[in-house]
């Protein structure tokens, strides 16, 4: 169960996640108040799509050898519906993939989410939900594939400008957990915002508005950030001696 107080920053060697069968039970309980929730959500956000997503049921860690997860299938409707109403099951987390990707000086390239979308006008590394895409026949979650893909389609780097790091950092705020994978960039800062701001610019119905960069430890006031980006930028890792 987690704690609203709680927010920890640190790396491991490996993820195995695993979805499992079964309902979750806030959902089935709650689902004439989801529904309600969510016709007057969509009239608000007409964006928003009812797909499958996935929770965090339990976790285990090994020291710093391994985190091990437990997911349930739901639908976003009743992911919202948790998250807009206090987040009253403490039971399951919101746990996803992010992108730390960092440029050649060593800073990270935040997204800003453009209008319409859940997060919109906050600034955070990319990243989303585990979705059907990435999990496997045999409920495995490619967290890899995950990350790659939400690079691909929201910053449109490639292997051509990033080289996997080793490890992954994984921040605990709350009632999120955010898995990062980390990727490194040979390009300068400016070359990096280039090359992702021409790809945001050429989709104008993208998730991301526009791309920022800021150095670990120095997360700005000036930007709105999610709790777990806030949290991650402050006490992000030495990736060279942690991976």
């Amino acid at each position: 169960m987690w704690r609203h107080d709680e927010t920890r920053v640190f790396t491991v060697e490996r993820v195995s996640l695993q979805v499992s069968e079964g309902p979750w039970a806030f959902a089935e309980s709650h689902a004439a108040d989801i529904n309600v929730h969510w016709q007057r959500r969509l009239h608000e956000s007409p964006n928003f799509f009812n797909g499958t997503v996935h929770i965090l049921a339990d976790y285990t860690l090994s020291g710093r050898a391994l985190l091990t997860g437990r997911f349930l299938r739901t639908d976003f409707k009743s992911f919202l519906y948790w998250r807009e109403t206090g987040w009253q099951d403490r039971s399951v987390m919101d746990a996803f993939g992010s992108a730390l990707i960092l440029s050649a000086e060593g800073d990270v390239l935040l997204g800003r989410q453009r209008a319409g979308n859940l997060n919109a006008g906050l600034c955070y590394p990319p990243g989303g939900f585990i979705d059907p895409r990435d999990v496997g026949p045999d409920g495995v979650i490619d967290i890899e594939g995950s990350v790659l893909r939400e690079i691909t389609e929201e910053t449109g780097l490639d292997a051509r400008v990033l080289r996997r790091s080793g490890g992954y950092v994984v921040t605990l705020a709350g009632p999120s957990i955010s898995i990062a994978v980390p990727w490194q960039s040979h390009l300068s800062g400016p070359a990096l915002l280039d090359e992702v701001s021409r790809f945001i610019a050429a989709d104008p119905d993208g998730e991301l508005s526009s791309v920022v960069l800021t150095a670990p430890g120095e997360a700005s006031a000036a930007l709105a950030m999610p709790d777990y980006a806030r949290a991650l930028l402050r006490d992000l890792p030495d990736l060279k001696t942690s991976a």
